[in-house]
């Protein structure tokens, strides 16, 4: 004979798993998700070596990452292509390091500005200073028209500032390349003849390559103005939401003396006078 009590066990228990189920479902279904795209160019990001980690960028995806914690964290290494796509097609990615402009805008929800990219220069070999140094002041224009049979390449689908964008865009290069590191080994070995940079990446991957006094970056005539970098996420309301979160930590953090120290990192001493002489300029752009 089965009794009352019996009987009761295993409806209880289901009872009470159909509840769990019920109540687990919506947190599921509204937990927070976060993927941070990293691209691979140093110094402002470091994916591997000895200095993983420590680039600008990378510090500031961690004080960020801190103040999310709400959010599943996690983060993949792509080239910087992949990073548009994905952003394209509304994945819910975020990517330190991205420039503003009209196009991204379209698809891509920024922050205010995290860090600068400046100054920019005109890279050649040593080796070849004076050859350029002949053709008087460099402008780009010129570069790109007048002296075509002078080998440049740009990174694909690169933002550097809307000048120099505009005069790649109207005189491509015949070539492209994904990572920084290649561009710098095709100019040391007479591949190019000159890269349009700014000076800390250069640096950079002039030690990378172990070429540290190969290259000398000469004034770009156009002297553009110092590039913000910003968060760069998909623009859907997710992406909106996870920037205005970011612009309120950044409203308290950039003034900060540890932040400007973020900044600062990786700079030539000869170029910090010219990134401090702009920093107010950048803690009041939106």
């Amino acid at each position: 004979m089965i009794t009352g009590r019996a009987r009761a066990g295993p409806v209880v228990a289901l009872a009470l798993a159909l509840l769990a189920s019920i109540a687990a479902g919506p947190a599921c279904a509204q937990a927070k998700r976060l993927t941070w795209a990293v691209f691979d160019a140093p110094p402002f990001t470091i994916a591997a070596g000895e200095n993983r980690g420590a680039g600008i960028f990378d510090r500031i995806r961690s004080l960020l990452s801190a103040t999310l914690a709400d959010y599943a964290v996690t983060s993949v290494t792509v080239p910087f292509p992949r990073i548009v796509a994905s952003l394209k097609t509304g994945e819910e990615w975020c990517f330190v390091g991205g420039v503003k402009t009209p196009e991204r805008a379209l698809f891509a929800a920024f922050s205010r500005p995290v860090a600068m990219f400046y100054p920019l220069r005109v890279v050649v070999r040593a080796t070849d200073r004076a050859r350029f140094g002949a053709l008087g002041p460099l402008f780009l224009r010129d570069l790109l028209t007048q002296h075509r049979s002078l080998r440049t390449s740009m990174l694909r689908d690169r933002a550097i500032a809307p000048a120099v964008d505009a005069l790649f865009r109207q005189h491509p290069p015949s070539q492209t390349y994904i990572r920084f590191e290649d561009a710098y080994r095709m100019l040391l070995n007479d591949r190019l003849d000159y890269l349009v940079d700014f000076s800390s990446i250069t640096a950079y991957n002039a030690r990378q390559i172990g070429a540290p006094d190969a290259f000398v970056g000469l004034p770009l005539a156009e002297s553009p103005e110092p590039v913000f970098a910003r968060v760069m996420c998909a623009g859907t309301p997710w992406g909106r939401e996870v920037v205005a979160r970011i612009d309120a930590v950044l409203a308290t953090e950039r003034p900060s003396p540890a932040y400007r120290s973020i900044v600062e990192a990786w700079a030539a001493d000869a170029d910090l006078p010219r990134i401090r002489a702009v920093y107010d300029a950048f803690l009041a752009s939106d």
